[in-house]
């Protein structure tokens, strides 16, 4: 029976006790655009969810470059016939589920909201894998600031999670007992937010890491696979690095598969099974290169699901950088004709299967308006192929 996707980007956000969709524009338009990136996961029969028709110039760009666009169920529409699959389940996938013919079997809201936290995550690296790494878990602002006071360096960096960081945006960067006006309003906004937060040591990291999988019931799983993610220094998402076979990933896979396992069974104890992801990373301690396999755990599809499907198709050899950029940051042309022409010989080449791939609109709506966030494949021979593309392309149209 053929799918109908749904990338639900406020997945995380909607997990916070205190969250609700927000009032401004702008903020929905941050979480909706998103849904975009669910084209790339669907095959022939299936749909996707999207908050508009897709733009027809969008469309002929992604035909012309070999790339089928599949049909389109326009939010709050439902294609019942289709089994929902979506980037996480929250009340909301849950309510359009049961508009299905075929719900959707699905792990309950209660088990989802506890095993995404990172408190269940720090727990749960402490009982597999112990390290220093987790400083303590706080619900309030005298337990942060008893926990800071206890530091014996005081200018150690550290990094505050909210409960639900959505993909790094929760986090804060401190420095030790140290704390600016930004930081008390930051700490201020998590903590009520959240009802809760981490507190880790923040590490040199040279290396950051996403093993994606399916925990099966009795704790199993299954597609293992494992990709370079880039984040900010404080491990907000910029993009995500896929190479053919993993390459120049080989020293780490054997211990995040065995990390994958231990964790897989312990979470479908906790009574959730389905798609997920765990973010690791390697960071310089003395000069040695040392890995923390479990930074994060996502009990949900990762952010990156469609481009690395999307990589797929279209061969997955080489390398390949999915890449977001701030809208407002870059300098775009107006069509997609004047795109490649700008690009020159770094456009893609579908015969090639290399070059610059757009994989969000231009525009969206018939007020032809920017969306809030620019995604683009970019395809090379190897890794230093693919990273040099975004250089170039960052050079062309960043101002």
């Amino acid at each position: 029976m053929p799918f109908e996707h749904l990338l639900n980007a406020e997945f995380d956000l909607s997990l916070r006790p205190h969250w609700r969709w927000p009032e401004r524009e702008t903020a929905r338009r941050r979480i909706t655009d998103l849904q975009w990136h669910a084209l790339y996961l669907a095959d022939a029969d299936d749909s996707v969810v999207a908050p508009e028709p897709a733009p027809e110039d969008f469309v002929r760009y992604l035909e012309r470059n070999g790339i089928d666009v599949p049909v389109i169920t326009v939010d709050p529409g439902c294609r019942t016939d289709r089994v929902l699959a979506p980037f996480g389940w929250n009340t909301a996938a849950v309510e359009r589920n049961r508009r299905h013919e075929r719900p959707a079997p699905h792990p309950t809201l209660e088990a989802v909201r506890r095993v995404n936290g990172r408190r269940f995550s720090a727990g749960l690296e402490a009982d597999l894998f112990g390290g220093d790494h987790t400083l303590a878990t706080v619900s309030g602002e005298d337990e942060l600031h008893a926990v800071l006071e206890a530091v014996s360096d005081a200018h150690e960096e550290l990094v505050l999670k909210a409960e639900h960081g959505n993909a790094g945006l929760g986090n804060r960067r401190l420095r030790g007992r140290e704390r600016s006006q930004g930081d008390v309003t930051a700490v201020r906004r998590i903590l009520h937010d959240d009802l809760g937060a981490v507190l880790e040591r923040w590490r040199p990291r040279t290396l950051d890491l996403c093993s994606t999988f399916t925990i099966l019931p009795g704790g199993g799983i299954a597609g293992f696979r494992l990709h370079e993610i880039v984040n900010t220094a404080d491990g907000a998402l910029i993009g995500t690095l896929f190479q053919q076979d993993g390459a120049g990933l080989d020293r780490w896979r054997p211990a995040l598969l065995d990390a994958a396992s231990k964790i897989a069974r312990s979470v479908a104890q906790a009574g959730y099974t389905g798609p997920a992801c765990t973010d690791a990373f390697v960071w310089n301690d003395a000069g040695e290169l040392r890995l923390r396999p479990l930074v994060d755990l996502n009990a949900r599809r990762e952010m990156s699901a469609g481009a690395s499907a999307l990589w797929r198709r279209l061969g997955g050899e080489g390398a390949a950088y999915w890449r977001f950029y701030n809208r407002r940051k870059l300098v775009l042309p107006d069509t997609y004709d004047e795109l490649v022409g700008a690009l020159d010989n770094d456009a893609y080449d579908p015969s090639k299967r290399r070059g610059v791939l757009a994989t969000a609109p231009l525009w969206l709506g018939d007020e032809r308006r920017q969306p809030t966030k620019a995604a683009v494949l970019l395809l090379g021979g190897n890794r230093d192929e693919a990273l040099a593309l975004d250089a170039r392309f960052r050079r062309r149209f960043e101002p």
